[in-house]
């Protein structure tokens, strides 16, 4: 029998360890997104910089000049956590028009959950969509921390020899294709092509970041199906969403607000998660050699008691610390008033914001407009107006180091991932809070704010 306090009415919330160069969303848009970004434009710095003349030798094919407009379904593998996920979706480009869409649908991390996510470039703009093929469920954000956006030619370095060059052929899903790989590729980004003609069959891009001095490996592979050159245009246009976040959920409208509880420092203006969502944080971070939970920002874990209206709005992702630089927080993509919730990694349809239920927890963003003044709660018209959530006391702080060291917290993380559940490293946090008996998986209560009024605007 679950315990109490992790339905809803009487969850469990903590802080989301945001990565300190980018929040939980934005590392996922990043394993879809960054590595084609990168490699366009190592692409475009080999044109810039190329000092040799290179020609095609007599022996080589023909080298491709992909269609400048054409749209074609695609089978997708990339990585996250060293864990390959297997998708479908849906590639379209005009080079005329600078702009290109890239859709991928795709299990995350459980089977039953999946994630729809489209990548839109138009010009010098980027919009990532995501929680569902229809606007009415989808929510649409611009991610400015990824840097300089916009549209990339993904193939048109294969067709000059000065900065590709031809390594062979090969056969992929029993076609046959001509392999041409970026001069420009290093042991930071590689990147190939294999093409039948000028028909693209398969991309692959790999790519070497460092995430606090830890290297970390990313991979996307694109195959692509026949190719059509008649394309909707309306798929290539920045759609209405994007201009508005997402209306408060109607089963949350004319609701008292639900007690929750939530774990961090402070929480205004941050990200935080119920108990499952925060185990698969933490264990996403750790797996992935991240090293934001173990920076001075996250040396302290709360557990707060709070107050939500269930009039959700759009998720934000939030990142920075008063502390950090540049100085934060800063919330972006998501409602300004409203708290907001997703499923972790935008799971399901409408990223499950007004949902009861997910496999994988819940995260939540608290902005600091929704705040309520001390001894004030969200009110049944929270949706139309007022504050959206209130903190009722901290219950407890703990170092950080009692759950992740004390309590080899990272053994759990690697069988959970095994076994595809997170209920070893849910029980575990949940120990680390639920007593300060070590034998029991418990940690000492280091103390820290006792009311709304000691609570810094610094966390989550």
């Amino acid at each position: 029998m679950s315990q109490p306090w992790l339905s809803l009415a009487m969850g469990c919330l903590f802080q989301l360890l945001a990565v300190a160069e980018s929040s939980p969303l934005d590392q996922f848009a990043i394993d879809m997104f960054f590595p084609i970004q990168k490699a366009a434009d190592a692409a475009e710095k080999a044109k810039r910089t190329s000092l040799n003349s290179f020609e095609a030798s007599s022996e080589e094919p023909a080298r491709p000049k992909v269609p400048r407009r054409f749209g074609a379904t695609m089978a997708v593998v990339t990585t996250s956590v060293g864990v390959p996920a297997t998708g479908r979706g849906y590639f379209a480009q005009d080079v005329d028009l600078k702009a290109s869409r890239m859709e991928i649908v795709a299990p995350f991390l459980l089977p039953q959950v999946t994630t729809n996510m489209t990548t839109l470039s138009v010009g010098n703009d980027t919009w990532i969509e995501t929680g569902g093929s229809q606007h009415s469920q989808a929510m649409c954000r611009s991610i400015p921390m990824f840097g300089p956006q916009g549209f990339h030619d993904m193939f048109s370095w294969a067709s000059d020899p000065a900065v590709s060059e031809y390594v062979g052929q090969r056969t992929v899903a029993g076609r046959s294709c001509t392999q041409w790989r970026l001069r420009a590729s290093s042991s930071i980004i590689n990147e190939t092509l294999c093409a039948d003609g000028d028909i693209p069959v398969e991309l692959n891009i790999s790519m070497k970041s460092s995430a606090g001095g830890v290297m970390k490996e990313s991979h996307a592979s694109y195959q692509f199906d026949p190719l059509s050159t008649e394309v909707d245009s309306s798929l290539l246009e920045k759609p209405y969403i994007c201009d508005h976040v997402a209306p408060p959920c109607e089963n949350g409208r004319g609701v008292g607000p639900v007690t929750l509880d939530a774990y961090d420092y402070s929480i205004e203006d941050q990200n935080v998660a119920d108990l499952r969502g925060d185990a698969l944080f933490i264990c996403f971070d750790l797996l992935s050699n991240q090293s934001s939970f173990a920076d001075h920002n996250y040396s302290l874990i709360s557990r707060y008691s709070l107050q939500l209206s269930p009039a959700f709005g759009q998720y934000s992702a939030c990142n920075g610390y008063p502390d950090t630089k540049p100085k934060g927080p800063v919330c972006i993509g998501g409602d300004t008033r409203l708290a907001g919730k997703e499923a972790p990694f935008f799971g399901g349809e409408g990223e499950s914001r007004c949902a009861d239920e997910s496999p994988m927890g819940f995260w939540y963003s608290l902005p600091k407009a929704g705040h309520c003044p001390p001894g004030q709660a969200p009110s049944t018209t929270a949706s139309e107006s007022g504050c959206t959530w209130s903190i009722i006391k901290r219950a407890k702080t703990i170092h950080q180091t009692c759950l992740i060291k004390d309590h080899n917290f990272l053994a759990s993380c690697k069988a959970d991932f095994a076994q595809k559940d997170f209920a070893r490293s849910s029980a575990a946090l949940s120990a680390a809070f639920e007593s300060e008996d070590f034998s029991k998986g418990g940690c000492p209560d280091i103390g820290g704010p006792d009311s709304q009024e000691d609570v810094a605007s610094f966390v989550v």
